[in-house]
């Protein structure tokens, strides 16, 4: 609940009307009236607001709180009128079943009734005079510049300098998905002073999460992730304008959500949001930086229309659903570092193309390895057959059209004659089955294998598998095969 009011306000009389039996803590902040401001005297404060629209951002950010932090029973009344030295302006109680939960939604209440309440106050100085100060306006200092001492250490480098962080603090990043991977993408386009970041993910905390995605708190568990994420950011970059959509992207909502955005990160956890994230950049022109890990393992793609290969290039004829029923990110089991160094990644990719640096970035496959922290990069052409990016005739094809049939259900591939010899890509920690297993940085091994007879490619994702058989039939091995499942 929030209120204005012009009567001096009463601490015990608001405690008591947040007494609940099922409430462990009470948590309460009182902002008072101070004698100086910016080095100046101040002895006395006039607040004014405009009523209509104060009650309802107050009411809204109660609200938000409430949902942010599940469990959480907020009071928070402001004063208006003339305040003396010494007198509450402002007041906000926290009723919660945990300490963690009071502290992080007082906390939350404060900075957005800094951040967004339509509340002015006029400072009265010793001298008579008397100025009016918007309390929603942050100081200057807080706000990014190209020369900011916040980023002086990135301004530094030759590669960016004051021109590169000027084009950062101008740009507009969308984050798809707030999890394992855009928690740690988020964090680092914030702090590197990207201008506008807005979050999209229709999630709630979930005590599995907090393993890794680190944006989060146990005290947070339930609240939506969109909007903590956002709320966390503000707290490590107070300058970052970030926008908090609490919906997941679909067919419906993507070009919307895409329009108007430099860069786009793909932290999804699904083939189906891919793909549609995929194609309203495309259709867009907007870069794409996506990201999928699994296990120890994760690949980093960037796509950028008309320079290298597309999503449906890399699974070419395949759709979303049958994709997913291999086996999505989003339950299967993960190595928290992983995670953090892909979505990194990301974050890296996103500013590299923000400040025109690797200009081949989308021309590329860079697979990613924990277990002896290896890097594998593969030529990712477009094919000559893509519906969606497919080269003129006239163009030499990167691919041969035949290449659909490098990636093959097992049916399919049990009809193949003379039939192929079945080798699982896995690591020694791994259990292929019954089936002989290679790891996937021996790809020597893997030439050998494939000079010798068909061959057929499989792991536990079926992400290593299709990648190594484009490269090894690029290398014009053009027996070697991919099982779409295992």
């Amino acid at each position: 609940m929030f209120e204005l009011t012009a009567q001096s306000i009463d601490p015990a009389v608001l405690s008591a009307r947040l007494a609940r039996p099922d409430a462990g803590a009470l948590v309460v902040f009182e902002g008072r009236v101070r004698n100086h401001h910016l080095g100046r005297p101040v002895t006395h404060l006039g607040y004014e607001a405009f009523d209509e629209l104060a009650r309802a951002e107050g009411d809204a950010i109660v609200a938000e709180t409430e949902r942010l932090h599940p469990g959480a029973h907020v009071l928070c009344v402001h004063r208006t009128g003339t305040l003396g030295i010494g007198d509450i302006a402002v007041w906000i109680g926290v009723a919660s079943a945990h300490r963690d939960t009071g502290f992080a939604a007082c906390r939350h209440v404060i900075e957005e009734i800094k951040r967004r309440l339509p509340i002015w106050k006029k400072e009265h100085h010793p001298d008579g005079a008397a100025e009016w100060v918007n309390c929603t306006v942050e100081p200057a200092r807080s706000r990014p510049t190209a020369a900011d001492d916040f980023h002086a250490r990135q301004v530094a480098l030759p590669e960016i300098g004051a021109a590169g962080q000027a084009r950062l603090v101008a740009a507009r990043v969308l984050i798809v998905g707030v999890g394992g991977l855009g928690c740690p993408a988020a964090l680092y386009l914030a702090g590197a002073g990207i201008g506008r970041l807005t979050l999209v993910d229709g999630g709630r905390i979930e005590r599995s999460n907090l393993h890794r995605q680190l944006l989060f708190t146990v005290a947070e568990i339930g609240a939506p992730k969109a909007l903590a994420a956002a709320a966390r950011l503000r707290l490590h970059a107070p300058a970052l304008d970030v926008v908090a959509h609490e919906t997941n992207l679909d067919a419906r909502n993507a070009r919307a959500l895409v329009a108007g955005h430099d860069v786009v990160l793909d932290c999804t956890d699904n083939f189906a949001s891919r793909f549609i994230l995929h194609d309203a950049c495309h259709a867009l022109g907007v870069p794409l930086v996506s990201a999928a890990v699994h296990r120890f393992e994760g690949t980093l793609d960037v796509f950028r229309r008309g320079e290298g290969g597309c999503v449906h290039c890399l699974w070419p004829a395949r759709r979303a659903d049958e994709l997913d029923g291999t086996g999505n990110c989003a339950a299967g089991p993960v190595f928290a570092p992983a995670v953090g160094v892909l979505g990194t990644l990301q974050a890296s990719e996103a500013l590299k193309l923000l400040l025109g640096l690797d200009a081949d970035a989308a021309r590329r496959t860079t697979l990613v390895n924990l277990l002896d922290n290896s890097f594998l990069t593969i030529a990712r052409p477009a094919r000559a057959d893509c519906p969606v990016c497919g080269q003129p005739e006239t163009a030499a094809p990167a691919f041969a059209a035949d290449d659909a049939a490098a990636l093959l259900d097992s049916e399919t591939l049990a009809a193949l004659d003379p039939a192929p010899r079945v080798v699982c890509l896995a690591e020694p920690n791994e259990t292929p089955g019954a089936t002989e297993a290679i790891s996937p940085h021996d790809v020597a091994r893997l030439r050998a294998l494939a000079a010798e007879g068909p061959l057929a490619l499989t792991c536990r994702s079926g992400v290593r598998s299709a990648a190594l058989a484009r490269l090894l039939r690029a290398e014009g091995l053009r027996n070697v095969y991919a099982l779409a499942r295992r």
